[in-house]
């Protein structure tokens, strides 16, 4: 989990390095940053284990074109859970707040983006069974900008 933290945030440092990176590509670089920040201080010692053996499985790694959803997801359903309380991206029934998403996280950027209006439910539905927030963020970003 650690390792694709981290590869998020290359791939979001790559990104941000464009000249004319669109503003909703930028936002979604900021946003994978933040929950990576979040993740790695607030919930990291709690559930450390949970991380280990999902970055242990090599059918974990959330870039390579086989991720084992139905098998890793779960493993750090809880990690992710607390990523979104933390980031209060989870509402009371333990869902996503998508609203808080847009208007929080995203800060409305990408509102009008027609290609990540697009991706949105598609990497909504493919990703966030499990609430796994990165996944989202790295599926909204590859299938917007192809980053």
């Amino acid at each position: 989990m650690l390792r694709g933290f981290v590869i998020l945030i290359v791939a979001a440092a790559a990104a941000s390095a464009q000249d004319a990176a669109p503003a909703c590509l930028m936002t979604l670089n900021d946003a994978a940053n933040a929950m990576t920040r979040t993740a790695r201080s607030v919930c990291y010692p709690q559930y450390t284990a949970d991380v280990v053996k999902f970055d242990n499985n090599p059918n974990c790694n959330i870039y390579a074109t086989s991720y084992y959803a139905t098998t890793c997801d779960p493993i750090v359903a809880n990690y992710m859970k607390c990523t979104l309380k933390a980031a209060k991206l989870l509402k009371v029934n333990n869902t996503f707040d998508e609203a808080a998403f847009k208007a929080t996280t995203l800060k409305n950027k990408c509102s009008t983006d027609a290609k990540f209006i697009a991706a949105y439910p598609p990497c909504k539905n493919s990703t966030m069974k499990y609430l796994h927030v990165s996944r989202f963020i790295f599926c909204l970003m590859q299938n917007t900008y192809g980053e």
